[in-house]
């Protein structure tokens, strides 16, 4: 796909805007119909569970004695039962000195919820979009060449079936071929595997995913192998949907890159703006609201990987960093989380392999 899914998801209501509205009222009328979208009838009350009920889930505790996290495996109790993201691991609460990186953005679940809903100044999110961070995401392959009620692929989910619609990232599609999956555990580390071989698709592949603390440091790593053993090349690219938890409403967040970043689309009036390198918000983002855009101005050097989100109030931050080139990034934040979504581009004919690396540092007060 040549486009990201949370791209899609505020380019689709810009578009629609721009076709029914007259250029005066756009931005006006954009902002009360994104508030309206995430405002609906709030779902059936049976349908919605606390987030803490997903706390006891299966799952490995890993620490090096300065960096704890928990780490959800996948399964038909795992904690994430949607088709967007990948199942193999996810990783959240992530604590440093007593700050939560990781914390659940949503309040509550439902299956009946499409993404996600504001309700009484708390969010109630779909299983679709029902992951704490950091979680990653791989594009479909395959999904138009398929056609209507075909099969598709989704690297860490498996071999999907698609309908005859146009793919909706939020929608949960039928999952025809789950592959095998194993993990394994240290005190420190797990180490995830998923193996795929679908006859009919041509597909296959076999990935290793390994979350780590680095021992003596404020630090995560999450390393990744995946080799193509099916029958057929294929093009995809992952991003990590990072759902940093830095502060309510984002105030006084600021992101750093290392060159001069361009927004493709306005934000919030008043809530954030760029300046040279940095993204910093100027006010807390309002229940409702959304600061989101495509962002450009990184070259094809790995070295442009490497990020600064931190508070500058209270001094908490993470550096977000990997050992690849970006193909694209988009930015998207609520007043519940940040997140900034570096794309690395994936190509591999049968035989081939990847391997791609993302190192997380955090910091506290007077460390950043």
């Amino acid at each position: 796909m040549g486009w990201d899914v949370t791209a899609n998801r505020f380019n689709k209501r810009w578009n629609y805007l721009v076709a029914a509205m007259g250029s005066a009222a756009i931005f006006t009328t954009g902002m009360m119909m994104a508030s309206a979208q995430n405002n609906p009838a709030p779902p059936p009350a049976a349908t919605v569970k606390p987030a803490t009920s997903l706390d006891g889930l299966p799952h490995n505790d890993i620490s090096n004695g300065i960096v704890s996290a928990k780490v959800y495996l996948p399964g038909a109790n795992g904690l994430y039962q949607g088709t967007r993201f990948d199942r193999t691991g996810v990783v959240a609460k992530a604590t440093y000195k007593g700050h939560n990186f990781g914390e659940y953005w949503f309040s509550s679940y439902s299956p009946a919820v499409h993404d996600f809903v504001w309700q009484n100044g708390q969010v109630t999110v779909s299983t679709a979009s029902g992951a704490a961070g950091p979680v990653e995401e791989f594009t479909t392959v395959g999904y138009d060449e398929a056609g209507a009620s075909g099969k598709f692929l989704k690297i860490g989910v498996g071999i999907l079936k698609r309908g005859p619609e146009a793919y909706d990232f939020v929608h949960t599609y039928p999952v025809v071929n789950e592959g095998k999956r194993g993990s394994s555990a240290t005190k420190t580390s797990v180490r995830l595997t998923h193996d795929l071989s679908d006859a009919d698709t041509g597909y296959g592949y076999s990935y290793v995913k390994t979350v780590r603390l680095v021992p003596g440091k404020a630090q995560m790593v999450i390393e990744h192998e995946l080799k193509n053993t099916g029958k057929k090349a294929f093009d995809t690219a992952v991003y990590c949907h990072n759902f940093l938890t830095l502060g309510t409403g984002n105030e006084n967040v600021a992101i750093t890159a290392p060159f001069n970043i361009t927004a493709a689309k306005p934000f919030t009036p008043g809530a954030a703006e760029v300046t040279g390198k940095t993204i910093r918000y100027l006010r807390a983002v309002k229940e409702g609201e959304s600061v989101t855009s495509p962002i450009s101005g990184f070259g094809t050097q790995a070295s442009d990987y490497d990020f600064k989100v931190a508070n500058t109030k209270t001094g908490f931050g993470q550096r977000i960093r990997a050992d690849q080139p970006l193909s694209r990034i988009n930015f998207w934040s609520i007043r519940t989380n940040v997140s900034w979504e570096p794309y690395i581009a994936i190509s591999l004919k049968p035989g081939e392999s990847k391997k791609w690396t993302y190192t997380y540092d955090y910091f506290g007060p007077g460390e950043g």
